[in-house]
This record gives structure tokens, C-alpha cells and sequence, in this order.
């Protein structure tokens, strides 16, 4: 019986000690999962513990505490700082002249585009013909004052010209075309079988001669111009600048002067002696008007036509590129031009008519 109880107590004791070991594992594993060490998690070195976790955390959280008092303290005062000074101080005072000047450039502009005529034609010799439109653009600045002629004026007729402009030499015909109380005037130059010019004068006539109501002007690659004379309203308007003039009785277009000159003289034979004159006013089409003083240089054989007998005018410019006339009158074929010469300054080279044949339409 003693020999069974002493085997018995070894085994005993071992049961002891398996059950201790147990519990003692249990504890330890208790501990570690309250203690957070995780050290059978293989994630281990891409997870951090949770007091790590906390920790970041907290970092993040406290720059953001940081942040907030720094734009107090340096940038936001400056804000209110420079904001009063951009509305107050010179700031506003600096575009002010610069929108002033700005504005004060655009309207030299038009003034450079529109210029006068007569600038133009200090930058360019081929616009002498609009400088007119300025240099004669005053008649109320002669004294000379214009008289209002008897008249005879000249039966139709059609006159074929030599036409030369500088090197170039065509043809021109001039048709004059009387009816009743009206007339029309038309010449037209050619050259190479181009028409290169092609002026129309159409209107009245009455107790002062020719009475242009309408003068077109047509040169080749240019538009038509045109100078309305305005009977009921008393005044010479234009199809291209705003430029108004009074309408004289006698006035006359840039191309029926020369059948009222002819008229003129044809009524009054005291008008062939040199010396005599004739003044009458003369628009053309670009705004361009004046008086013209015809001054009588007697009797002179007339270039072409045959050298025939006949009476020349001049009218002399009052100032540079006005237009310069000559202007030969046949007294034997109703004073009609038979030579005529046109110059718009001294270095045009002019419009020079010369008859090569007259014909009378009875």
C-alpha cells in the first residue's frame, strides 16, 4: 500500500507542474495583447504600434497649431497695409496723365489721316490737285470782288484736242451741248484706247451764263467726285468733304470756266486789250474753291491750231499750288479755247490742251 501511494505522487506532481506552465503561458499571452507588443504580426515593420499610430498623430495635428498663429503674425498685416496705399498714396495720380495721354493720341490720328491738302502734298507730289481744297479754300480772303458779266455764250460745237500730261499724249474731245435754258459739258481724255479722265459738267443757264448745278470728276483707278451747286439753298456742297461755300452768281466748275470765259469775252470786245481782266469764282471737286482773276495779255499766235491769231489769259496763283492757266481764245471761232495749259504748283507737270479740230452743230 505505501509502495502504490509513492508511485502515485510523482505523477501528481506532474500534472502540477503541466498546469502551472499552462497558466503561466495564458498570463503571458494576456500581457502581451494588453501590452500592445504584436510580436507574432508580421506587418510589424509596415504598421506601427498603436502608440505610434497616436504619436504621428499628434504631429500632424500640431503643425497645424503652429500654422495659424504665424499668418497672424507676419503677412496678414501687411494686407491692410498695402491696400490703403494702392487707393490713396500716388498710385491712382500715376494712370491718370498716362490715360490722358493716351486719350490725346487717337484724336492726332484722324487728324494725320484726314491732314489738309496741303500737308499731304508736302509728302507726295501727285496729290497737288486735292491741295487745292485748302490753298484756294478762302475765297473770303481776296478783295477782289466778282463782277456779274453779260454773257454770249457759244453755239454747240465739239472740239477734238491734243491732250499731253508730262511724257504722256493722248486724245481729248470736248462736246458742248446747249438746250433751252440748260446745257452739259463733257470732256474726256484718252490714251491707248483707255479713257484716263472724264469730266461732266451739267446744269442751267440764265442771265449770268452757265449755271453748274452738278461737276463729276472720274480719273482712271479713282473714284468719282463730285461738287453740287445748291441753287435753292444758296451754297456749293461736296461728295466727299463736309466744306460748304457760298454760291456766287457766275460761279463755275473746274471745266465750264472755260465756255463762260469764252461767253464773256464774246459779249464784251474791251475785254481783248491787255490789261483787262476777268474774275469769277471756280470750284472743283475735293472741297477746293476760289476766286480766279483772268488777266488779258492781248493778242498771241496760239501753239498748234494751225498758229492761229488769237487772245490770251492768264490767271496767275495767289499762292504756292494754286492752279496756274494759260488760256488761248479764237475771237473767229466765238472765243472758244483753242490752246489751254494747266499747272497745279511748279512742279506739275500740267494738262495741255491744243486744238486739232472745231466743229460747230448749228
Amino acid at each position: 500500500m505505501q509502495a502504490e501511494g509513492t508511485e502515485a505522487a510523482p505523477g501528481a506532481r506532474r500534472r502540477w507542474k503541466v498546469l502551472a506552465l499552462l497558466g503561466a503561458a495564458a498570463v503571458l499571452l494576456h500581457a502581451g495583447a494588453l501590452s500592445g507588443l504584436g510580436w507574432a504580426w508580421p506587418q510589424r515593420e509596415l504598421q506601427p504600434p498603436l502608440t505610434q499610430a497616436i504619436q504621428v498623430r499628434a504631429l500632424a495635428v500640431s503643425p497645424v497649431r503652429a500654422e495659424t498663429p504665424a499668418p497672424a503674425a507676419g503677412p496678414l498685416p501687411t494686407v491692410p497695409v498695402a491696400r490703403p496705399v494702392t487707393r490713396v498714396a500716388p498710385v491712382p495720380t500715376t494712370p491718370r496723365p498716362v490715360m490722358l495721354v493716351a486719350a490725346e493720341v487717337p484724336a492726332a490720328l484722324p487728324v494725320e489721316r484726314e491732314a489738309p491738302p496741303a500737308v499731304l502734298l508736302a509728302a507726295a507730289a501727285p496729290a497737288a490737285a486735292a491741295s487745292r481744297a485748302t490753298v484756294e479754300a478762302a475765297p473770303a480772303a481776296t478783295e477782289e470782288p466778282i463782277p456779274v458779266y453779260r454773257t454770249r455764250l457759244p453755239p454747240a460745237a465739239t472740239l477734238r484736242y491734243l491732250m499731253k500730261r508730262g511724257s504722256l499724249q493722248g486724245n481729248g474731245e470736248m462736246l458742248w451741248r446747249p438746250q433751252g435754258d440748260r446745257y452739259e459739258l463733257t470732256l474726256e481724255g484718252h490714251l491707248a484706247g483707255l479713257t484716263l479722265l472724264t469730266q461732266v459738267s451739267e446744269g442751267g443757264l440764265d442771265t449770268s451764263g452757265i449755271a453748274p448745278r452738278r461737276f463729276t470728276d472720274k480719273r482712271i483707278r479713282r473714284p468719282m467726285t463730285a461738287a453740287n451747286f445748291q441753287r435753292d439753298a444758296g451754297k456749293i456742297t461736296y461728295s466727299g468733304p463736309q466744306t460748304e461755300y457760298p454760291l456766287h452768281a457766275g460761279a463755275q466748275d473746274r471745266l465750264s470756266w472755260m465756255i463762260q470765259l469764252a461767253g464773256i469775252v464774246e459779249a464784251d470786245p474791251a475785254l481783248e486789250v491787255a490789261g483787262a481782266k476777268v474774275v469769277m469764282f471756280v470750284s472743283g471737286t475735293h472741297g477746293d474753291a476760289g476766286v480766279w482773276v483772268f488777266r488779258c495779255a492781248g493778242p498771241e499766235a496760239a501753239a498748234g491750231a494751225g498758229g492761229v491769231a488769237a487772245i490770251r489769259f492768264t490767271r496767275e496763283p495767289r499762292m504756292p499750288y494754286d492752279t496756274t492757266v494759260e488760256v488761248w481764245l479764237d475771237p473767229r471761232r466765238h472765243h472758244l479755247p483753242v490752246h489751254a495749259s494747266l499747272r497745279a504748283g511748279p512742279n506739275d507737270d500740267g494738262l495741255d490742251l491744243r486744238l486739232q479740230d472745231l466743229s460747230i452743230t448749228p
